[in-house]
């Protein structure tokens, strides 16, 4: 059986791919032969080669360089050989160090295809091989308008099938060097066996991908099964050390079809009905997790929420439904970030982009609750402008305890120092103290630098790129006057203390935009980008189109679409991904900042 998983190739949701590489051991990435390789192609590597997934390319849209382009056939085959080039070049790229990795594709190991999609044929080189065809033959198909004929030689379902087959691994051969990358127990625990093997008579260990809520069955679970059997009715576990749950149905997805079947073994992917307080990344285990089980290596998303929009529902009375909805949505989308404004009770959506936040906004008022929303607001973070050593002590409340720290901007630069807390941001927290503190008092005293980096102190927006360390830390030596609440106090108190030393300002989400056009629209298309205080990185010319590669704010983003089709006549194709976080122009930070606290409520 062949689990297939069908993920948007817009970035905007690219959380879905990541998502998706969890529960997958092999990739086909498709590349459009008349843009070629673009930004969100990298993206997608990137993300199969940190889940070890295995790619395989499928090159598509040949019928326009025929119809469209009108090149010859050692001009396509250039053009091929310049994508594969590209991609190995992306793979060899991510794959980094690890040598062991041998995954280039190329036509002659059958890891290749070409086709049309919307033809509906495709071949391999050993399919052209076998029937005597060469690629002439295709061009000419298409010239004597006998497309239909070619679909019958070529069905674009064979060469799929083959790549899938000699190809891409089971999942009993990818788990054992998929583990050590995706779980980080130890490696010789029952637990680490368990997974490897890949048996179906082995403890059960699921992992959820994806959350759909359906109004029948409530909340499905959907993943992997990495070591087992799920069988209907057993009990189960959400993390290693959950409450018992009750399966109480299993379902494949047959495309928009589910079959409801009794078990289903390990290396399948399936949805469990039944489970509840479940989100996608959440290991479910048996009713006995095996010796060693810890929960799988947290999903990392290369993009993070930029966008929000301020929602209600139409009718009042729909309030409690809508929020009962978003609260699914998070659990479903974890790219997806839902927030009350304290100040003016504002119920804020946070996504990807525009596109994801529409989707989602679709996908709400079909569950029967009306939306009115607002116009896109960018998601700022505050940090600081220079590194300031607080020049006194900041005392807990009860004047017990001590602490002495340093606020930064985050450097690039490799860490040597004893980290105790970073995220994704980022934020770190660094111990620089030869202080012995036991565990309770180190997450404590990390609760209140999160707690401290949640609102900045120009605007509320929160700390980006922001580095606290500590420098010494004195402790009562009566335990009860080091307690939780006064050591949060006392280095929240001590960071903000030092951000007023070292004065604060805004970084701003920046795109990295790719354009292609045609060679004649390449001054319009580098002016949209420079208008919109971007900046135009390089260009590089592929046959008769160039690629405009630059970085442009995501505040200048929202009318990107409409302005390109007006200065290139709609022939312009683009993307934009997330590409970093840079210090907003000192020119635009009062009006910026202004417009943050007045929409909070603060002005």
């Amino acid at each position: 059986m062949v689990n297939l998983v069908d993920t948007p190739g817009h970035v905007d949701f690219s959380g879905k791919v990541t998502r998706a590489m969890r529960a997958i051991d092999g990739a086909i990435v498709v590349v459009d032969a008349v843009e070629g390789v673009m930004a969100q192609t990298e993206s997608v590597i990137r993300s199969a080669i940190k889940e070890r997934v295995k790619p395989v390319l499928f090159i598509n849209k040949i019928d326009r360089l025929i119809r469209e382009l009108k090149l010859s056939a050692p001009q396509i085959q250039e053009r091929f050989s310049q994508i594969i080039q590209d991609v190995n070049q992306l793979i060899f790229t991510a794959i980094g160090d690890d040598s062991d990795l041998d995954w280039n594709v190329s036509p002659e190991s059958n890891t290749v295809a070409f086709g049309s999609a919307i033809d509906k044929w495709a071949f391999t080189v050993s399919q052209m091989q076998q029937l005597s065809l060469r690629f002439q033959d295709v061009i000419d198909y298409y010239q004597q308008e006998k497309v239909e004929a070619l679909t019958e030689i070529l069905p674009i379902h064979k060469p799929i099938l083959l790549m899938l087959i000699e190809s891409l691994p089971s999942p009993n051969e990818a788990q054992p060097y998929r583990i050590q990358h995706i779980w980080k127990g130890s490696s010789d625990s029952p637990a680490s066996a368990a997974l490897q093997e890949c048996k179906a008579n082995g403890p059960f260990i699921f992992e959820v991908t994806k959350i759909v809520s359906e109004s029948r069955h409530g909340l499905i679970a959907i993943g992997r099964i990495f070591s087992g059997t799920a069988k209907k009715g057993s009990q189960v576990r959400v993390s290693p050390d959950g409450p018992l749950q009750r399966i109480h149905r299993i379902t494949l997805f047959m495309g928009s079809r589910q079959v409801v079947i009794p078990q289903l073994t390990a290396g399948n992917i399936c949805g469990l009905i039944g489970i509840e307080d479940v989100q996608a990344g959440d290991t479910v285990t048996g009713q006995s997790p095996p010796k060693g089980m810890i929960p799988f290596e947290q999903i990392t998303y290369i993009n993070e929420p930029v966008v929000t929009i301020a929602i209600e529902p139409k009718h009042a009375r729909e309030l409690p439904r809508l929020l009962t909805i978003l609260e699914m949505t998070t659990k479903s989308d974890p790219n997806i970030t839902f927030s009350i404004n304290e100040q003016t009770g504002e119920n804020l959506l946070s996504g990807l982009g525009l596109l994801h936040l529409e989707i989602t906004l679709n996908d709400i008022e079909k569950m029967g609750v009306e939306i009115l929303a607002s116009d896109p607001i960018v998601l700022y973070r505050e940090t600081p402008i220079r590194a300031v050593k607080s020049q006194s002590h900041t005392l807990s409340p009860n004047g017990q305890n001590s602490i002495l720290v340093s606020v930064h901007p985050t450097s690039q630069e490799p860490l040597t120092e004893k980290v105790w807390h970073s995220d994704t941001q980022g934020n770190r927290l660094i111990d620089l103290t030869d202080t012995q503190v036991s565990e309770s008092v180190r997450q404590s005293i990390i609760e209140g630098s999160v707690w401290a980096l949640e609102r900045g102190p120009l605007c509320a927006e929160p700390l980006g790129l922001t580095t606290i360390k500590i420098h010494e830390l004195v402790l009562s030596e009566n335990i009860a006057e080091r307690g939780r609440v006064e050591l949060m106090a006392m280095i929240k108190d001590a960071v903000f203390g030092a951000f007023e030393e070292a004065g604060m300002t805004l970084l701003e989400p920046i795109y990295e935009i790719q354009a292609i056009v045609t060679s004649e629209y390449l001054k319009e298309v580098s002016q949209v980008i420079v208008a919109k205080r971007g900046q135009v990185e390089h260009v590089d010319y592929k046959g008769t189109f160039v690629s405009v590669n630059g970085l442009l704010p995501v505040s200048e983003s929202f009318d990107l679409a409409d302005v390109l089709r007006s200065k290139t006549s709609g022939k312009a194709n683009w993307q934009t991904k997330f590409a970093c976080w840079q210090v907003l122009p000192e020119s635009r930070l009062k009006l910026v900042i202004d417009s943050i606290r007045r929409r909070r409520g603060f002005i």
